[in-house]
């Protein structure tokens, strides 16, 4: 059941937005009443924070507000309203530590250093992507691993825990840990994480294979945050075959329900190839998404590389301007208020550049390469030479993709 509203973005166009049933929604978004008193805490915190590092009202203040001015241009407009509860804390984004909690406020100290330097301590990074293994028994369409799977690993679970542990103590507020395919390596992901302590956060990155609800448990006893588990149709006929496996699909609906009951946040990923991008297969999707109960959703674009190199997957600008418009009206109509939030990070790189490139995020390949992100595999430098002690974290320097340079 569906009704036309109005666009919000669009003037005289009208949108086919599907009725909800709030009653039977499984989405954990807080409510309006409960978001606006998290709105005043978090401001709170802003200020707090920003008055710690300046001890200037007058530049605190100023700081502060240049960096809503880059939030919600990024975000589109205006403030995503929607935010998830899960363990007992708020979650805004996958890329987001949880509120309230010390890491919090030190991704507020990072962020506001980014505005106007500060001398408290920052985070050198947001977000690492670490490639924990290159095994991985799919044989994914847009793999952009793909010329480095099945092959010698590269690194014992050992040395990938002193990595973590040497971008700890540089600090990095979560670690997002893909693959290959990581929990086909359950005890080294449990080692890394449960050596790593409770400083950070941790996802995975994951197909959704082996995420039973006993080893979703082992993983939150480790003291992992949460699991992004990617999706690439709502159909479970085309999914397994963009995975190139028949139960492809059920291992997403498994892991999505045990991680749930396991108390995870969970958050799907979809890889939107231009044979998927029309109007109402993004609907379809995000109403499965509903269904499922997930957090997030976040939107990746195809790019010629892994199995995809040298293929013409690179969307068009009719095909990105659907998708923006899709974006911001799932997030800011007000009628899809039950449905997870979404992220594109393509809206945001458009306007104001890329974030990787080891500005924000970096990524580490399963080959040992240290890369601007699995998009853009610069091979810039090794991560051996990071274990050794050769090159140190605060050198790396990489730029973010040439695709999307900064206004």
């Amino acid at each position: 059941m569906a009704k036309q509203t109005a666009s919000l973005y669009n003037p005289g166009e009208t949108e086919i937005v599907p009725r909800l049933n709030r009653k039977t929604t499984p989405v954990p978004v807080v409510s309006r009443w409960e978001r606006r008193w998290v709105d005043i805490r978090v401001k709170f915190t802003f200020l707090l924070t920003a008055l710690q590092c300046y001890r200037s009202p007058l530049k605190a203040i100023a700081t502060i507000r240049k960096l809503l001015q880059f939030r919600q241009a990024m975000n589109g407009r205006k403030e995503i309203r929607r935010c998830i509860k899960a363990g007992g804390k708020y979650y805004f984004s996958v890329y987001i530590p949880g509120y309230p909690s010390a890491l919090f406020n030190r991704y507020i100290r990072t962020e506001l250093n980014y505005i106007t330097p500060h001398k408290q301590p920052v985070n050198r990074l947001q977000v690492l992507q670490l490639a924990i293994t290159n095994r991985c028994p799919l044989k994914c369409e847009h793999c952009f691993e793909w010329n480095n799977l099945n092959r010698e690993e590269i690194f014992s679970t050992e040395q990938l825990v002193q990595l973590v542990k040497k971008f700890s103590a540089e600090g990095c507020a979560q670690f997002h840990l893909t693959g290959g395919e990581p929990m086909v390596k359950l005890a080294r992901l449990t080692e890394i994480i449960s050596q790593a302590g409770l400083l950070h956060e941790f996802y995975i990155l994951s197909s959704g294979l082996n995420i039973t609800e006993e080893n979703a448990l082992r993983l939150k006893e480790a003291g992992a945050t949460g699991v992004i588990i990617s999706l690439d149709h709502f159909d479970p006929v085309l999914h397994n075959l963009f995975r190139g496996s028949a139960q492809a699909y059920n291992h997403v609906v498994a892991a999505i329900s045990n991680a749930r009951r396991a108390g995870l946040v969970t958050a799907l990923s979809l890889c939107a190839t231009r044979s998927f991008i029309t109007q109402a297969n993004l609907w379809s999707y995000a109403n499965l998404a509903r269904k499922l109960g997930v957090c997030f959703v976040q939107v990746l674009e195809p790019k010629a590389v892994g199995h995809y190199q040298d293929q013409p997957v690179v969307l068009t600008a009719a095909e990105t301007a659907l998708l923006e418009k899709f974006y911001l009206e799932i997030n800011f109509n007000h009628n899809c208020r039950d449905y997870p939030v979404f992220l594109y990070h393509g809206y945001h790189q458009r306007r104001l550049g890329c974030l990787s490139g080891g500005e924000r995020i970096l990524y580490i390949d399963s080959a040992g390469h240290i890369d601007a992100c699995p998009f853009c595999q610069t091979k810039s430098y090794e991560a051996a030479a990071v274990i050794s002690g050769r090159l140190l974290i605060k050198d790396i320097k990489i730029g973010g993709c040439p695709a999307y340079k900064k206004p």
